[in-house]
């Protein structure tokens, strides 16, 4: 690390980058600390830990898929043994409250560590991104790291905000939409469905578009005044005094030089940091997501298409918190990378 550098590693209280990362990132992150470098074979130790991760997952969606499938399948039994069709409207009841009954205690869990997962995100990023605005305004960008770090925090509380208020409530709401679509098969339960996942994923993408052309003309504007002010200064002081002044230029840009150090390998281990964490919360949606939705095929194939249909709209619901978590990760990951790229020529 050059010279000044463990002043500024210092200052920036790396241990608690380190002690802030959360418990379930850890077995995801192939390297220990900002100050060092990743050992030999941890990338392969972290792809093994995912692996596990999944294989764990599968097991336990694995076993109500298969509830789910018997559900399915005997009511399909039922119905094709109901000559007369006088109990089918009952087989297809009690099938559809066995799914919902099998499906909404996982989904439940689902949704609250969704939500979970978005809070450590946030909780990490109150860590991380002022250690990065420091080494950047260190390094001579401090109106754009600072406008950065407010942008980012903004849009993560208004993220948690929606996330915890709007969009896990429709995602909830989504869900008993389908299986009541499900028991009566009415158009107006199929347009309410419709219109809870189109709230869902509407306010998701416009919080991440939103945040990225922010991010983006933020980076623009005052990236433009720290360039004119650091190079004013610079003119400015050497100038004034000829020889101290261009002692303190070479010193000021030795200072530059190592924030720009420290600052990458910051931001390098928060990147990590913050993908460990998608990953923790992020394999188990995937996973039940994927599942459910060969379940849904199996289903329309074999037995009936609406309890088909009902299994393939509860997997979508995965999908839905999935994509709610990646817009989280999203804002943490273009807001590390801009604030990493940040520098003051």
């Amino acid at each position: 690390m050059p010279a000044g550098a463990a002043d500024l590693d210092d200052l920036l209280d790396t241990d608690s980058l380190i002690s802030a990362v959360p418990e379930e990132a850890q077995p995801f992150m192939p390297m220990d600390s900002p100050r060092s470098l990743p050992e030999k074979g941890a990338l392969e130790r972290v792809a093994e830990r995912i692996l596990e991760k999944a294989e764990e997952e599968l097991r336990s969606v694995c076993r109500t898929a298969g509830i789910l499938l018997t559900v399915s399948m005997t009511c399909a039994l039922f119905g094709a043994l109901d000559a007369g069709e006088r109990a089918g409207r009952y087989v297809i009841l009690a099938g559809v409250a066995a799914v919902g009954a099998a499906a909404m205690s996982d989904l439940d869990s689902i949704l609250q560590m969704g939500l979970h997962s978005l809070q450590q995100m946030s909780d990490y990023s109150r860590v991380l991104l002022p250690a990065l605005t420091t080494a950047a305004s260190a390094a001579g960008s401090l109106t754009a790291a600072g406008a950065k770090y407010a942008v980012t925090t903004v849009a993560m509380d208004m993220l948690l905000s929606l996330a915890g208020g709007v969009v896990l409530p429709c995602v909830g709401g989504y869900a008993a939409l389908s299986l009541a679509n499900a028991a009566v098969g009415n158009d107006i339960l199929k347009a309410a469905k419709r219109l809870a996942k189109w709230v869902c994923i509407t306010l998701t993408s416009a919080l991440a578009m939103g945040f990225t052309a922010w991010l983006s003309l933020t980076g623009v504007v005052t990236g433009t005044a720290d360039t004119l002010a650091a190079k004013m200064t610079k003119t400015a002081v050497s100038a004034a005094l000829p020889v101290v002044g261009g002692i303190l230029s070479d010193a000021a840009g030795a200072l530059s030089a190592a924030a720009g150090t420290v600052r990458s390998t910051v931001g390098i281990f928060g990147l990590l940091a913050v993908l460990g964490i998608c990953l923790a919360g992020m394999i188990p949606l995937m996973i039940r997501y994927l599942v459910y939705k060969l379940a849904a095929a199996v289903c329309s194939c074999v037995a009936d298409k609406r309890m088909g249909e009902l299994i393939g709209d509860l997997g979508a619901c995965f999908s839905l918190v999935l994509a709610l978590n990646g817009t989280g990760g999203l804002i943490l990951f273009v807001s590390l990378y801009s604030l990493m790229k940040t520098v003051v020529q």
